[in-house]
């Protein structure tokens, strides 16, 4: 698609990729609206990107139909979505709690469906719409600590087919993205980390520009899946 005829929707919007992501896909010219939890950061980074900003926890139902309504108001013919949103943490087995388990599924993989169910009504509509997941290379193999995240991220991998599988025949491409890692504030349900940048390893550009080249492929076809590794990190 041509992405000056883009109108995008970026949950996680307020930092990181989303944030990034948001950025440069105004710069090409789309339209874009950013949605995140915390209020202040949100605004910060809607003035930073030049994005809409709307408040929203993908945790809340009423919130994301809140949301979608909100975004497809807002936008002339809302037509992408880049679903975002998410956070990790990593404990072994041993320590995982059930609440922790709890709150990154409703995040990370409920959070993300909600999102994507109400958007694709409204792209099925239209005949026509995008929806990118942010997966992880957590989503492609387990490790020691990786419990919660790992679950999360598997399962977004397994939404991701089925919705393709169900939403081409309304010529809506259903793609996923997975970074490996990459430097932003993500732990800690999104509170910033202050640390210095390894420059052998990627960073949220790196992410952002393969987000809007998957989008950038004419409609006749798209990138069902792609991964992202740094070259040589140390």
């Amino acid at each position: 698609m041509d992405l000056k005829d883009a109108n995008v929707l970026v949950t996680g919007g307020s930092s990181g990729i989303g944030k990034e992501t948001a950025r440069q896909l105004v710069e090409a010219g789309a339209t874009v609206v950013i949605a995140a939890r915390k209020k202040d950061k949100l605004e910060k980074a809607a003035e930073e990107t030049g994005a809409i900003p709307i408040r929203c926890d993908v945790r809340d139902e009423q919130q994301v139909k809140t949301l979608i309504e909100t975004t497809n108001q807002e936008l002339d013919r809302y037509n992408v979505l880049i679903n975002n949103a998410g956070y990790g943490s990593s404990q072994k087995l041993v320590d995982v709690s059930t609440e922790e388990m709890k709150n990154q599924l409703q995040t990370n993989t409920i959070g993300a469906m909600m999102v994507a169910r109400e958007s694709a009504k409204l792209f099925i509509k239209s005949n026509y719409g995008n929806i990118i997941n942010v997966s992880s290379s957590s989503g492609k193999r387990g490790y020691a600590g990786g419990t919660t995240y790992v679950a999360s991220k598997f399962a977004l991998s397994g939404m991701t087919e089925c919705w393709r599988a169900e939403l081409r025949p309304y010529n809506i491409r259903v793609m996923q993205i997975n970074p490996s890692e990459v430097q932003t504030p993500f732990f800690s349900d999104g509170d910033d980390r202050k640390q210095p940048v390894n420059e052998t390893k990627l960073v949220a550009e790196d992410i952002a520009q393969t987000i809007c080249d998957m989008l950038r492929m004419h409609d006749r076809g798209f990138i069902t899946e792609t991964s992202v590794w740094a070259t040589n990190p140390r």
